[in-house]
């Protein structure tokens, strides 16, 4: 079960503790980035005092119990019982200020917010796993009692503390970004039985059952619309802020919200198998994995700190000890060094920019896997598509009709019209809607026989009628030479009477997405190499794919030609393959980066992916580019900013130049900025 954990500020912290519950429950997981654990329910009150241990201030709540980050900051955030941080801080500060007129309440403003410092750092020390910033700050600012320097001491220990809060609410936007996603259920759900309503839990609904959704109301569980029309503002699933129209007979995805008229709703996925589930799901998950950088920055805190604290041993022995001034004036560089070392900027501001980047790209109706996915985006030099339902709508449309003389348009679809009527074929139903465009009515048709993969023939109006593809009836009726000039798919019409007549032929073709020749426009001006992989004729994928510039199309593959294409480009390519996520999940595995378009609704695309597309767009591929390369981009900022401030002001406080308030002003400043800066990319690609 999943659980709440309140006042969790600080990775170490949230390390610590799933350590010491993985000694209770070896499936304890605490993620630092949600606030969240998971943890067997019958173990939840020995996992309370285990924290309680740890870190007294952290509380479990259900997680289903809803906080606003306010709440949060002034109920769960109290060092001491019945008073927040804010209180402490402000209490603190006046004492501070009541100082310069009596010393010793200095060191009453020290105690004020320390006191919670520095006994967690003391129950490190009695757990012996103590190296961690809490300690760092203990030891310093009880050096500068020590020394005398109580103002010092109590200036340092506030401004930790403020800076503590402050970062806390610079991260929450990030996690309040994200965790939005658990209001896009509803509580409740209207079920109509027998025309009367009733109202369950999402968790108690059933598929089959019909949901009631008026205007205005959020869609709780994926299903077909059975009655009404509507539209739909979809943004909180894929970052589109334009109304979608939707009919009877159209999917709708559960998390979006009706903007018009009632409309009914057969259920088609439970609760659990819903498209808010499983991005909630996917996303937590991908938060857990780290990208390499982060696990860099995890490795170099582990060892920093002890190096930081030697460190500090022997500058303040060693330069003494050789007589280089007094241990008073070195020990205090000493203590300046501790404070201005705290890993807490690196560790808190890099996995923060990768959650923020997978938030942004949910947001996006992007769902990536993990940190590590999100990194790997950037080496990528070729994006390998599949074509029908990837860059192509899947769904075939007459472009052509070309009669005979003898006979009009009208005339030859309509004989087409008589023969499809009842099939379900790709081309069959291209043909059904065709007809129904123009008004047409089928003619009175008997005898139908479907030739499988070839075509069909019937008896209409009294005529032997008989539809197929081009290579068939050529091989039955060869005197014809029956071409396509468009090398688009084509079905022939042949009147088979007392002799043989071509009716004519119909020209249909598999259109493109909306935005597909935006993607690869994009892609290609990214510097990437675009590669379509299908098993349709090369004609036919020449024809559909003509405008794209697309680099090189491979055609008439089977699937294990794909997946041997893709491993040849592995050995000097780095591949983005981005297929439906169903009948491609060998090459999707195989690839670099492996993307599931329109996938969310199979389990097969999930678990086969890197990167699930909630709609199937190709337009969010280069989004999604752009993205990661922000995302890296901020990384790196917060590491190069980071260090080289912490090393300014370390090589300051080996000559003496820096005090210890300004030491912990630039670890906290620093913090607070790469924080922001990580936050920020929630901020960029709106309208896109």
């Amino acid at each position: 079960m999943k659980w709440k954990l309140n006042r969790l500020s600080c990775p170490s912290c949230a390390k610590k503790i799933e350590t010491k519950l993985q000694e209770i429950d070896p499936k304890a997981i605490v993620n630092y980035n949600t606030r969240t654990l998971n943890i067997d329910e019958n173990l939840v009150d020995d996992a309370a005092m285990i924290i309680e241990q740890i870190e007294p201030s952290i509380k479990i709540t259900p997680l289903k119990q809803k906080h606003s980050g306010s709440n949060e900051h002034h109920s769960h955030n109290k060092p001491y019982k019945g008073l927040s941080v804010r209180s402490v801080l402000i209490l603190a500060a006046l004492v501070f200020v009541l100082g310069f007129i009596y010393k010793p309440l200095f060191l009453v403003a020290f105690l004020i917010p320390g006191y919670p410092v520095i006994l967690s750092a003391i129950k490190g020390i009695i757990r012996r796993d103590f190296l961690d910033e809490k300690f760092l700050m203990s030891i310093a600012t009880l050096g500068a009692v020590a020394v005398g320097e109580w103002a010092e001491a109590a200036v340092v220990m506030i401004l930790y503390n403020l800076g503590e809060y402050l970062e806390e609410i610079a991260g929450e936007k990030t996690r309040n970004s994200v965790s939005a996603l658990l209001d896009l259920t509803p509580e409740v759900v209207t079920v109509l039985k027998d025309e009367n309503t009733t109202t369950k839990a999402p968790e108690d609904v059933l598929v089959g059952e019909i949901m009631l959704i008026k205007a205005g109301e959020r869609v709780p569980l994926d299903g077909i619309i059975k009655e009404g029309s509507t539209t739909f503002n979809t943004s909180a699933l894929t970052g589109e802020s334009l109304p979608k129209p939707a009919d009877i007979g159209d999917f709708v995805m559960s998390g979006v919200i009706n903007l018009s008229s009632p409309i009914k709703v057969e259920v088609k996925n439970t609760y659990s198998d819903s498209t808010v589930a499983k991005m909630l799901r996917l996303l937590e998950d991908a938060s857990l994995s780290k990208a390499p950088p982060e696990r860099f920055i995890t490795r170099f805190a582990r060892v920093y700190t002890p190096l930081v604290v030697l460190a500090a041993l022997l500058l303040a022995l060693l330069p003494p000890l050789f007589g280089f001034g007094t241990f008073t004036d070195w020990g205090y560089r000493a203590l300046v060094l501790l404070v201005v070392s705290c890993p807490c900027a690196l560790v808190i501001s890099v996995p923060m920019s990768y959650f923020s980047g997978m938030g942004r790209a949910s947001q996006l109706g992007i769902l990536v896997k993990s940190g590590e996915v999100l990194d790997r985006l950037k080496d990528i030099d070729v994006a390998v598509w599949d074509k029908t339902g990837t860059l192509t709508n899947g769904e075939f449309e007459v472009i052509n009709i070309k009669p005979a003389p003898s006979i009009s348009e009208n005339e030859l679809l309509t004989f087409a019209f008589s023969l499809e009527q009842y099939s379900a074929h790709p081309l069959a139903k291209a043909i059904i809607k065709k007809a129904k465009e123009l008004n047409l009515k089928p003619s009175e048709t008997i005898d139908l026989k479907e030739i499988p993969g070839k075509g069909v023939e019937g008896i209409v109006d009294g005529n032997k009628i008989l539809a197929g593809s081009l290579n068939y009836l050529n091989s039955l009726y060869p005197e014809f030479e029956i071409q396509s000039e468009n090398s688009a798919t084509a079905i022939a019409i042949i009147k088979i009477n007392s002799e043989v007549e071509l009716l004519g032929v119909l020209e249909l073709a598999d259109s493109l997405k909306d935005s597909t020749k935006k993607a690869i426009i994009s892609l290609k001006s990214m510097g990437l190499q675009n590669v379509v992989l299908t098993g349709d004729r090369k004609e036919s994928a020449d024809f559909a794919l003509r405008d794209l510039g697309i680099d090189e199309v491979k055609a008439e593959l089977l699937p294990e030609d794909k997946l041997s294409y893709i491993r040849g480009l592995k050995n000097n390519k780095k591949t983005m393959f981005i297929g439906d996520g169903i009948n491609d999940v060998p090459v999707i595995t195989s690839s670099y980066v492996g993307v599931a378009m329109g996938g969310i609704g199979s389990d097969a695309a999930i678990e086969a992916s890197d990167i699930v597309l909630i709609t199937d767009e190709p337009k969010k591929i280069p989004l999604l580019l752009k993205l990661a390369k922000t995302v890296r981009t901020k990384v790196f900022t917060n590491i190069t900013l980071t260090l080289s401030l912490k090393f300014l002001v370390i090589g300051l406080s080996i000559f003496g130049l820096s005090s210890m308030w300004q030491a912990i002003i630039a670890d906290v400043g620093v913090t607070i900025v790469a924080t922001l800066n990580a936050a920020s990319i929630f901020n960029r690609f709106n309208g896109q």
